[in-house]
């Protein structure tokens, strides 16, 4: 495709995207600066903001999934700042992400065609849903059951004295692994989008593909009782089939 590109002051008016104005790298690299900074001011604010309720988070956290009887332990000084910070910090990312990709699109916006702003305003909020949905997965039913089994299977041969940070790294870690695994169906229809694989050689390569998602499963949980690995292999075949009926779709 040919671009004719008409000069009109300073800026130059390019024809292949109405309303695309090319401007020097500087004035982008400014924009963006502008943007980013909007964004982890709102972090740290939403961070300040959640500081004074993390200590409270955290109790509900630990009384949701820790067995009855088992008290919080902290192995160094600053052990329970530090995790109250860190909380705090999970929920400034939590809150600005929404802001991040709403900037981002602002960012690109003008020098996107019609087709691809459509695509992309299809792709985000359901990113943000499907990472939604596998983090209250995580929550509300992997991390109850798992935290439950674990401590089971090692009460007959040791004492459980579970750090209140790494409990919180456990729960964090799990949450957002469930919710970047919930990415799978966008990721698949990318893919097919791009051209870089058919929608037939998926469903007729599916027992590989199955294989490929369970050696993935193994990979990212690390479980010795191997619960973990099951339930993340059951979860990555299933969303991969539904990632082939949402093709339809997008």
């Amino acid at each position: 495709m040919l671009y004719f590109i008409q000069m009109n002051g300073s800026k130059k008016t390019i024809s292949g995207v109405p309303g695309d104005i090319e401007l020097p790298i500087t004035a982008h690299l400014k924009e963006l600066r502008s943007r980013l900074v909007v964004v982890l001011s709102i972090m740290f604010v939403s961070m300040l903001a959640a500081y004074p309720f993390s200590e409270h988070i955290i109790q509900v956290i630990w009384a949701n999934f820790v067995p009855e009887g088992i008290q919080m332990s902290v192995y160094s000084p600053l052990e329970w700042i530090i995790a109250r910070l860190k909380l705090s910090l999970v929920f400034g990312i939590a809150v600005s992400v929404p802001l991040f990709l709403y900037e981002m699109f602002s960012f690109a916006a003008s020098g996107l065609y019609f087709n691809e702003r459509r695509f992309f305003l299809k792709i985000v909020p359901s990113s943000f849903i499907l990472f939604l949905l596998g983090g209250s997965l995580a929550y509300f039913l992997f991390l109850p059951v798992f935290f439950q089994y674990i401590i089971f299977y090692s009460n007959d041969v040791a004492l459980a004295q579970i750090s209140v940070q790494r409990t919180l790294s456990v729960v964090t870690t799990l949450i957002v692994g469930f919710g970047l695994v919930f990415q799978l169906p966008l990721l698949i229809i990318f893919a097919l989008k791009m051209g870089l694989v058919k929608k037939e050689t998926l469903k007729k390569q599916r027992f590989f593909m199955y294989a490929v998602l369970f050696g993935l499963a193994v990979f990212v949980s690390p479980d010795p009782t191997f619960v973990a690995q099951v339930f993340v292999s059951v979860l990555l075949i299933v969303l991969f089939e539904f990632s082939l009926v949402l093709a339809k779709v997008f």
